[in-house]
């Protein structure tokens, strides 16, 4: 490989011909952002499903970066009750992108400005307390050069980033006709990579800004919808690598192939996702084939899985309303064994002091068996399971 260079190229909006696929999808990409979600899906299910999507979108980020953590590693943490603290330095990586992804939901809001303060924030969250993966300066752009590994690109001195950086906010803030935004999303994603503002570290706050720039844009996790952008990358890291590549030479094509590859994974992606806005979906897809794995294993006794499959056929249920499948107990009887299943983390009530519960799959043996079911059904990349 030939040694890297330097190559400034001005930053702009593509301008694709009318029959570009550029022009389909972020048609495409428009109707969904449009679209207000209804659906069935309980907001308990729902919350439920967002976080184990923000574990996946997690482990992916980190595994893009070399983190050799496994999704079983990453499960069987979950179900011991592992938060990444004194747990490994892979395990906390993946910690600090959760808790960045929360930072990311809680100070980013439809249409709100990009601030480089935001960009540092999520920095010095997903290099905190690390050694290898971490940073000397969490939170400060470089000081000193830096190099893209395989990469024939150069980034720029530290002296332009603070320049340049400037330049992407100014680009994201500007106001432009909303059929651009998007398209923002993915420019922003390779100018971040190309400046390479941070010493390191760069790789997982360009994605989280990523998830960010999609909640500026419209796509509102408040709102019942569930984002997975990490997915678009960690499905192939060799091709997304290859098309961050392309771009870097700048050329008018190299940018709009590395839109449509980022904008189609993106859409593909949401189409998926929305599918868990219907509940007879999670119901009959995710949450029975994940009793049913949990049956076969014998995580769960036969008794506990005839409750909560009843309970997930009613949505939400009371003691009294599982009584033609506990015939032989009495009201106390009944009362004590859904008890036990709250203790054991598998019901939950549907809001606090209420004595009406639903299914709890985020933080127990039941996690196993979804997270096997949404691998079934498409959610999770094959890449993650080795």
């Amino acid at each position: 490989m030939d040694k890297p260079k330097f190559e400034h190229f001005e930053l702009k909006l593509c301008n694709p011909t009318f029959d570009s696929p550029l022009v389909d999808v972020v048609n495409e990409l428009e109707h969904l952002r449009r679209l207000q979600l209804g659906g069935s899906t309980p907001a308990g299910a729902f919350f439920q499903l967002k976080h184990i999507f923000h574990m996946l979108e997690s482990l992916g980020s980190a595994r893009i970066e070399g983190n050799h953590t496994t999704l079983a590693d990453l499960v069987d943490a979950t179900v011991r009750g592992d938060d990444g603290a004194g747990n490994g330095e892979q395990m906390k990586e993946i910690s600090n992108i959760e808790v960045a992804m929360r930072y990311v939901e809680e100070a980013m809001e439809p249409g709100a400005p990009l601030t480089e303060t935001f960009i540092r924030e999520l920095h010095a969250i997903a290099v905190s307390t690390l050694q290898r993966e971490g940073d000397k300066t969490p939170g400060a752009y470089r000081e000193g050069p830096v190099n893209i590994a395989m990469s024939a690109h150069l980034p720029p001195e530290a002296l332009a980033v603070p320049q340049y950086m400037k330049e992407l906010t100014d680009f994201v803030n500007t106001a432009s006709a909303p059929k651009y935004d998007l398209m923002k999303v993915a420019l922003t994603h390779h100018r971040f990579g190309w400046i390479h503002p941070f010493s390191n570290g760069n790789g997982r706050v360009v994605r989280l800004l990523t998830y960010a720039l999609l909640i500026k844009y419209g796509f509102n996790v408040k709102d019942g919808r569930v984002l997975n952008p990490t997915a678009v990358f960690c499905n192939n890291r060799e091709r997304y690598y290859q098309m961050l590549a392309a771009a870097d030479s700048g050329t008018a094509q190299g940018i709009e192939n590395w839109c449509i590859y980022v904008l189609e994974g993106v859409l593909i992606e949401l189409q998926k996702v929305d599918r868990l806005t219907h509940y007879d979906y999670i119901e009959q897809k995710i949450l029975i084939p994940a009793l049913n794995i949990s049956r076969a294993r014998q995580l769960i006794t036969l008794a506990e899985y005839h409750v909560l499959l009843e309970v997930v056929r009613l949505k939400s249920a009371k003691s009294a309303d599982l009584k033609k499948i506990m015939p032989k107990l009495t009201d106390n009887q009944r009362t004590y064994q859904i008890k036990r299943l709250v203790e054991l983390k598998m019901l939950q009530a549907i809001y606090p002091g209420a004595r009406q519960y639903a299914i709890c799959f985020t933080n127990n043996y039941l996690l196993r068996g979804v997270i096997k079911a949404l691998t079934e059904e498409g959610f999770v990349p094959s890449s993650m399971e080795k």
